[in-house]
């Protein structure tokens, strides 16, 4: 037999319902938005329609309530040590390739724009001596 949903939270606005929403998600419970797609395309339909409609099974009303409960009353802790984060890269990025100036030799270039490159046709130039060139 499949479960009711119950309407645990209405809202005006549907950024917030869908915050709510992911909330309650990230903790495990199964959600849906009523009439989030009327009020989304036409927001002063909202008052019309009963607003956006938070809903939840009935086995997580109590839990769902709870936490919405917290957050609205700003008393919410988050444990970030139970949160497992993704390891640090560890390859380091590849080392950038040093273009020198073919006329003087120095080291202080730099790449066109696209469209420059495309109107014009030189890739690279020299800060220090203003020489063009393609490699």
């Amino acid at each position: 037999m499949a479960e009711r949903l119950i309407t645990i939270a209405t809202f005006n606005d549907v950024t917030e319902a869908y915050i709510l929403k992911g909330r309650l998600e990230s903790e495990g419970i199964l959600c849906f938005l009523g009439d989030e797609h009327i009020i989304g395309a036409h927001p002063f339909y909202s008052v019309a329609v009963g607003g956006v409609k938070l809903k939840v099974t009935e086995n997580d009303e109590d839990e769902a309530r709870g936490i919405l409960k917290q957050i609205w009353q700003g008393s919410t802790n988050f444990d970030y040590d139970t949160i497992d984060l993704a390891p640090p890269d560890a390859a380091e990025p590849p080392p950038v390739e040093q273009v020198t100036c073919p006329r003087c030799g120095s080291t202080d270039t730099a790449q066109r724009p696209y469209l420059l490159d495309a109107l014009f046709g030189d890739r690279y130039e020299c800060h220090n001596c203003g020489n063009r060139w393609k490699p």
